[in-house]
């Protein structure tokens, strides 16, 4: 049989490849078939370890063939639009023309001039996989982009949308206090966006949708329905897994998270972290252990928007604190109650983070056996820390009602349980009493964290619905198997 010649996609999302993970892996699937993947997107983070390597591995071909499996090569274009300020009146007025501007030169330069100077030029491109949103202008760029080649080289790449959300959503809705030129403005501003995606849509080759919710509503408001349209749920990589007890002790060594204020008295001795503690014999350390008495280790991974409601994880820690203590001083001696001291990492960056770090500043010092931190983590230690996680925090709430959370699946991929805000299809992916809870609030959310929390470590107590829900949770479909039956088709061709 002969094999498939490789094609050309060109990945491109209109936001930080770095903080792109599902974009990024489409372009890991793309190359371990074998393919050329032209990855565009803005300057930031860092890719992906897997990308990184791929990235070495195509600029210097020498050293990559024993350090890379990767067949196919990828070649990473990277914007830096303006972003124009909006500290008075007339900026804000002027904002979204100097805004939209600055993005059509950095597409239409990265599109039409610095790409035809990159390795793979002599490349057709075969198909154009864009993420939505942003769906302005990068979808309509791109669509030109594809009529452009058709004409020039006679080689009309495939359209193909990837709906991670809405993009009229990401429009803010006027309230009611706003004035009538602004409240007129933003509904005919979401108007069009809406009308321009419904246009989009119809000349897109293939659509790909991240919940069935989703693809519902595309066919039922755009009219976008057949063989061409497809579920693909966000599924972790395999580099998301449980993190052993040694890279554990290693990790928190490097993070220093001994130095935070408040929990230095959590530890006993210097062999110890937070979590691990190394076994001596004769001076020397012949293993790495967990503590019997860690503190349980909460994880929310968060971009600090509006659609994530931050302060309902505060008062739930708050609730939580007293309901810990109301109980200790009601138990006996023939009733203890075991609850472990909390550790809450909050990972990410965004708009609204300095807003509350004052506020957790304050909650730190007033509850003395509940600890709140916010941290960056490189891409390659986001995954350990996830693994070393005893249960998940996720407060993403979608604008559309219509997309799911990414950064749970990252924490199902490393056997992390998740308690997740409830809305709309969130179902879809945490099934309340089997891989996790849903809440509503944060008073339910402070009760789900009694309930799983009280005889941590041990498996007694809410330790064994933990355990329970880990088992539920093993053996998921991870994204290269889940790419290969959904999506590789429908974005390479058949």
């Amino acid at each position: 049989m002969e094999k498939a010649k490789p094609k050309h996609a060109l990945v491109m999302v209109l936001g930080d490849l770095g903080r792109s993970p599902r974009m990024q892996y489409h372009a890991l699937s793309l190359l371990e078939h074998g393919h050329y993947v032209s990855l565009v997107g803005y300057a930031g983070e860092g890719l992906i370890p897997p990308l990184q390597n791929a990235l070495a591995t195509s600029t210097s071909p020498e050293i990559g063939e024993a350090s890379c499996s990767f067949r196919g090569h990828l070649h990473v274009l990277r914007m830096d639009p303006y972003q124009p300020p909006r500290n008075n009146i007339l900026c804000r007025i002027l904002y979204y023309p100097l805004r939209l501007a600055s993005l059509l030169y950095c597409v239409i330069y990265t599109l039409w001039v610095q790409f035809n100077h990159t390795t793979h030029t002599e490349l057709p491109v075969d198909v154009i996989l864009v993420q939505n949103p942003p769906s302005v202008p990068t979808l309509l760029l791109a669509y030109m982009f594809c009529i452009w080649n058709g004409i020039l080289r006679r080689h009309r790449p495939r359209f193909v949308i990837d709906w991670h959300n809405l993009g009229h959503t990401m429009f803010d809705l006027p309230n009611s206090r706003a004035s009538f030129l602004s409240k007129t403005s933003q509904k005919s501003l979401r108007a069009f966006v809406k009308v321009y995606e419904y246009t989009m849509a119809s000349l897109a080759d293939a659509h790909l949708c991240v919940t069935q919710a989703m693809e519902g509503w595309l066919g039922e408001n755009f009219g976008v329905h057949g063989r061409h349209v497809r579920v693909v749920y966000d599924k972790p990589p395999l580099l998301f897994c449980p993190t052993r007890v040694k890279e554990q002790h290693e990790l928190c060594r490097r993070l220093n998270l001994e130095d935070q204020d408040g929990v230095s008295q959590w530890m006993y001795n210097m062999e110890q972290t937070l979590f691990t503690q190394a076994v001596t014999k004769n001076g020397e350390i012949t293993s790495v252990e967990l503590r019997c008495n860690r503190p349980a280790l909460l994880v929310s991974s968060t971009s600090w928007t509006p659609d994530e409601d931050f302060s309902i994880l505060l008062e739930a820690l708050d609730i939580l604190q007293s309901k810990v203590q109301r109980n200790l001083s009601a138990v006996t001696q023939q009733n203890v109650l075991s609850f472990p001291r909390v550790l809450v990492l909050v990972t990410g960056k965004g708009p609204q983070k300095e807003q509350y770090v004052p506020l957790l500043d304050e909650f730190n010092r007033t509850h003395p056996s509940i600890k709140i931190f916010t941290l960056w983590l490189e891409a390659v230690d986001y995954p350990k820390l996830l693994g070393c996680a005893t249960l998940g925090i996720s407060l993403h709430t979608s604008t559309s009602g219509l997309d799911l959370p990414m950064k749970v699946l990252d924490m199902f991929g490393c056997q992390v349980p998740v308690c997740a805000i409830g809305f709309d299809c969130v179902a879809e992916l945490v099934k309340d009493g089997v891989n996790g809870r849903i809440f509503q609030n944060g008073d339910e959310l402070a009760n789900q964290l009694f309930d799983l929390l009280k005889g941590y470590p041990n498996k007694e107590g809410g330790g064994s619905e933990l355990e329970k829900y880990k088992l539920n949770i093993r053996g998921m479909k991870r994204w290269k198997e889940n790419w290969e039956e959904s999506a590789q088709d429908l974005i390479v061709g058949e």
